[in-house]
């Protein structure tokens, strides 16, 4: 049985990085997603940054993700294809791969807009006081309903609800990741855990484009948490992140307050949203 499976350039010999602008690295993280990954993949190489490497870390599919990525073998930086133990990990592996002055994660469900890596390397020259650039995302819906969401620049949100930045539209400098690795303890809340440690650090390191950056697949766990594992992972971050017992109180009526609206929206923009859309258009 063959445990670890590698490809891609980088195998091939040591590839120079151009000089003169930042270099990016971009890491996809992948389980059995051959429907969607070839999307991502093209995302990324259809960028118009010069300076960039790309790196696809597998979890061990067995769906024909592999026969994708070895289809784009001589495009593609990196890929290695073994267990690890969830998205987190694998997001942590992918990173300690990358050789660039800054990072981008897409999965492999979404995919990055036009120019969206040029776009955030422009805002951020010369910018030595940022360290995470990010923006908004276009959510898909599998009707093929499209809304934009803004990320919320809230303290309050934040802290006590859940995660109203943008994910996929993450730029971060590689050295900032040296020692903050995603939790891999959490299920689906690590992005969120990160974000507000780092958020609470010193929110001016983060850089808002009011821009797409990228595109979103409604459906994956992140939208589909159970109020549940919301309120355990909640006061899981919570007590790592050393709030007292109120503020944990507090964040634990904000979840119960808010999920349910949540719920009714994602069901509203899923269900409603395009028969207005579609009768408008009439």
């Amino acid at each position: 049985m063959i445990n670890n499976i590698q490809g891609g350039r980088r195998l091939q010999g040591t590839i120079a990085w151009p000089e003169g602008t930042p270099s990016v690295s971009i890491v996809t993280v992948v389980f059995n997603g051959a429907a969607s990954i070839e999307r991502t993949i093209c995302s990324v190489l259809e960028q118009d940054w010069p300076n960039m490497e790309y790196v696809i870390v597998d979890g061990g599919s067995t769906d024909g993700t592999l026969d994708i990525l070895r289809r784009y073998e001589d495009r593609l930086d990196f890929w290695i294809s073994e267990k690890d133990n969830g998205i987190y990990d694998a997001m942590n592996k992918g990173i300690t791969l990358c050789s660039g002055d800054w990072v981008g994660l897409i999965n492999a469900d979404d995919a990055y807009a036009d120019g969206a890596v040029r776009k955030a390397m422009i805002a951020v020259k010369e910018r030595a006081d940022i360290n995470i650039v990010h923006g908004d995302i276009l959510i898909g819906y599998p009707n093929g309903y499209k809304k934009v969401k803004h990320a919320r620049r809230s303290d309050f949100l934040l802290k006590y609800w859940e995660m109203v930045l943008n994910h996929p539209s993450f730029f971060v400098r590689r050295r900032y990741y040296a020692d903050r690795p995603f939790n891999t303890s959490f299920r689906v809340g690590g992005d969120h855990h990160w974000t507000y440690r780092a958020w609470r650090e010193s929110k001016e390191q983060f850089l808002y484009l009011p821009i797409v950056m990228a595109h979103f697949t409604a459906g994956g766990a992140s939208m589909t948490n159970s109020l549940r594992s919301m309120l355990r992972e909640g006061d899981r971050m919570g007590r790592d992140l050393g709030l007292t017992r109120f503020e944990r109180i507090i964040g634990r009526g904000v979840r119960l307050a808010l999920y349910w609206p949540g719920i009714l929206k994602l069901w509203f923009n899923r269900m409603v949203a395009p028969l207005l859309k579609a009768k408008d258009g009439q």
